[in-house]
């Protein structure tokens, strides 16, 4: 659904766009109201590079989510006590890894292994239901978790944005930190999921009688239940 590649299809094009002189794009009749069945205004979306303006527009109206295709080939989790992140993207390299209190009484154990399925962090005896990874992580890289409880263990698997990707997220978040639409669409597409679904919520809120914000939240809150 998402180009592959959209840190250098992206970063390059926007990063000359914010350093370089430039008109201001103007804005259609179409982006102004939205095209049909979009009840937003979502003429922010001018200001994207295209690649991500694309994607946005495409999930702006789809009626099927996909998986972004960064993370589409993530594994689910085993478990529905593991919590974040589950068959997502993150941005930061030392991730918290949350899991629920119904799992069971702690204490509990928690390791990290890479894409060879090598354990590169381990730790035991936690007491809280969070757990900080104590090594940076490879930016790129996908890893999988697991957390053990009185015999019983779950897993799931994330992967870490690379260095364009993690650059294309913080220059995003700088020139539209006020905007839930724009920045949830973002995190959708680069596949950090959790983020996409907080920033829906939060414009359900806003808009409550929108359909184009019940239907963005209902997708991504379906992608994270798969």
């Amino acid at each position: 659904m998402v180009v592959a590649g959209v840190a250098v299809a992206i970063l390059g094009p926007y990063a000359l766009y914010l350093l370089s002189p430039h008109a201001p794009r103007v804005s259609t009749q179409e982006t102004q109201s939205g095209p049909p069945g979009v009840d937003l205004d979502i003429s922010d979306l001018d200001t994207l590079p295209d690649s991500l303006r694309d994607g946005a527009m495409l999930l702006l109206t789809t009626e099927t989510p996909e998986p972004p295709d960064a993370i589409a080939n993530l594994p689910v989790a085993t478990g529905a006590n593991v919590l974040r992140p589950v068959s997502e993207a993150v941005e930061e390299n030392q991730p918290v890894l949350y899991w629920s209190a119904a799992f069971g009484e702690p204490p509990y154990t928690v390791s990290i292994s890479d894409d060879r399925s090598q354990v590169i962090a381990r730790a035991q005896g936690i007491q809280n239901t969070s757990w900080m990874v104590l090594i940076p992580l490879r930016r790129g890289g996908e890893y999988t978790w697991q957390v053990t409880v009185a015999g019983a263990s779950e897993q799931a698997s994330f992967r870490v944005l690379d260095d364009g990707q993690a650059m294309l997220w913080r220059a995003m978040q700088a020139a539209h930190k006020d905007s839930h639409l724009v920045i949830g669409l973002v995190a959708q597409q680069l596949g950090m999921l959790a983020i996409a679904e907080r920033e829906y919520t939060a414009l359900a809120k806003s808009y409550p009688d929108s359909n184009t914000a019940a239907l963005l939240l209902n997708n991504v809150s379906d992608l994270r239940s798969r």
